[in-house]
């Protein structure tokens, strides 16, 4: 697994951590942060598009 996946299109299709944070609406399906990340950023009480490098054209994220 990846920390994130800025320099992709698209996230790995094997990256099941992050397939259930977009099934569970915790980030866009359009996501490029690694799932362990995104997951432990949720088990810390903290929103993983706060603070994400991404480029929100890209992902389609949330809040900067």
């Amino acid at each position: 697994m990846k920390v994130h996946y800025f320099e992709q299109e698209e996230a790995d299709k094997d990256d099941y951590a992050l397939r259930i944070a977009i099934i569970q609406g915790y980030v866009p399906k359009t996501c490029l942060l690694g799932g362990q990340t995104v997951m432990g950023l949720i088990g810390a009480g903290k929103s993983p598009c706060k603070g994400c490098g991404c480029d929100r054209k890209k992902c389609k994220g949330g809040e900067a």
